[in-house]
């Protein structure tokens, strides 16, 4: 809780105003092309010894259809996708994007293997007010592959994993202005395995309850973007901004 309320004080200071920051509408990511969907052809009869072959009757196909791909919370996002959010409860209007995400072996905890985890933030300014983001406050992994299984919790952004990573951590509040375009470098240290799924809180300014498990990490706020750190195997390409 005193981490939390730290967190927006300080986010207040940088921006005097909770709207500046706050964005309470579903992120949402759509196709600009509509996907076309081929039907799956029919199965066929292996033979089998000793009876008579079968034949299926000639039923032709479903023609191919046409239908407008979109994804919205709390559906699971792509790696690259262009995520739309704000503009309806929220003064604010954001594009999204996870433009990388890698995970590497990192020096051990004490006896524990562990992995370092980089990823690369870019936010837009769609809207027509200015924006304070603070993406190592409000971004983390959320789900990591191991080999006893998928991990879900937080591990948050931290310096000495980005030093060990290499890259230069981008750890300040930002103001972005209308038509702004900001890049972050972000990493973390987790469990030895892969990044599967990497979380933006939209909304860091509404506390978000206790934590479910004693000594468990609370959330950053509330109102997730969560995007897989896989490319969309249906789409490519993005939509025209907002105007």
């Amino acid at each position: 809780m005193k981490r939390f309320l730290l967190a927006v004080l300080l986010l207040l200071a940088c921006t005097g105003s909770q709207l500046a920051m706050q964005i309470v509408d579903a992120p949402a990511y759509l196709c600009p092309t509509p996907v076309v969907l081929t039907a799956t052809p029919y199965p066929t009869f292996p033979p089998i010894p000793g009876y008579p072959t079968l034949v299926p009757f000639p039923t032709p196909l479903p023609p191919p259809t046409v239908t407008p791909y979109a994804i919205q919370s709390p559906g699971t996002f792509y790696l690259g996708d262009a995520v739309f959010a704000g503009g309806a409860g929220s003064p604010i209007r954001a594009r999204f994007r996870l433009i990388s995400a890698t995970s590497s072996p990192a020096t051990p905890f004490g006896t524990l293997p562990r992995s370092v985890f980089t990823w690369t933030l870019e936010v837009k300014n769609v809207g027509a007010t200015p924006y304070e983001v603070f993406p190592a406050w409000q971004s983390y992994v959320s789900r990591i592959a191991t080999g006893a299984g998928s991990l879900e919790g937080i591990w948050g952004v931290s310096q000495d994993a980005a030093l060990e990573a290499g890259i230069s951590p981008d750890f300040a509040a930002v103001s972005l202005a209308p038509g702004d375009t900001g890049v972050f470098a972000l990493a973390a240290y987790g469990p030895q395995g892969a990044a599967e799924r990497i979380t933006f809180m939209l909304d860091p300014v509404t506390d978000s309850g206790p934590t479910p498990l004693p000594g468990t990490a609370r959330p950053p706020g509330v109102n997730p973007l969560v995007w897989t750190t896989v490319p969309n195997p249906h789409c490519a390409g993005d939509i025209a901004d907002p105007t």
